[in-house]
């Protein structure tokens, strides 16, 4: 029963969030969430198809590769920074609402796929290992056996890890595009940069040190930075709300 808790927080973990910060401590409604699904789902499936397409025509594009860093980060920070820009321009309910609440309210939803998505990848590996194994490579089930067998403090980790500092990342991300309404469409293009950068940093990572005190270096840098720079984006929206 325990193995299970972290594969229910990955698909449980973001309605959580946004019951009781997003819509208890925030006051934001529902829709920002699930349009925040809806908008990182679509974004994924672009990106999917940016990135597997070359990988399937050239080895040079294989997962692992700079190359295909380079088309990851890129369709990220582009198709994902559309999209947000594009929820908080079309729908009714976040144009009228754009504000530092509904921006985090929407991050957890966009996020939070993510998180679904990535939990849902976990729960398939498991069910094919346990009862179709014939139906992978001799390699590749062993490499999803690997992934499946550490240990539930790890397995807990990794899922409130995907959960809470994916929703300061996405926070963030969400924050600077809201800027491209109050203040300048020049913010939609740094937030497409600085996505495209955080995730060239995190795709490489490895180069530089495979040592597991350097990935929790990385984490505790993203924890304490972009939660300093996710409440100054919430003072300067509040100040930009008050002038307009």
């Amino acid at each position: 029963m325990l193995d299970a808790i972290p594969y229910l927080i990955y698909f449980f973990g973001p309605f959580l969030l946004a019951f009781f910060i997003g819509r208890k401590l925030l006051k934001a409604t529902y829709c920002a969430f699930g349009i925040g699904l809806l908008a990182f789902f679509i974004a994924w499936v672009c990106i999917l198809m940016v990135t597997q397409i070359p990988a399937a025509l050239s080895d040079f594009f294989k997962e692992g590769t700079l190359l295909y860093s380079l088309i990851l980060a890129a369709s990220a920070g582009l198709f994902e920074e559309s999209s947000r820009f594009f929820a908080f321009r079309v729908f009714r309910g976040l144009r009228e609402k754009r504000n530092w609440n509904t921006g985090i309210m929407y991050a957890m939803g966009h996020s939070g796929m993510e998180s679904i998505i990535v939990g849902g990848s976990l729960l398939l590996t498991i069910l094919v290992v346990k009862f179709a194994p014939q139906y992978l490579s001799p390699e590749l089930l062993n490499e999803s056996k690997k992934v499946l067998e550490i240990s539930f403090g790890a397995g807990l980790y990794n899922s409130l890890e995907r959960l809470l500092v994916g929703l300061l990342i996405h926070g963030c991300f969400t924050c600077v595009v809201l800027l491209s309404f109050v203040k300048s469409r020049k913010y939609l293009l740094f937030a497409m940069l600085w996505h495209f950068a955080h995730d060239m940093v995190g795709l490489n990572f490895h180069h530089l040190s495979e040592h597991w005190i350097a990935e929790k270096l990385w984490i505790l840098f993203i924890v304490v930075v972009y939660l300093w720079i996710l409440f100054k984006l919430k003072k300067v929206l509040s100040i930009e709300k008050l002038q307009s």
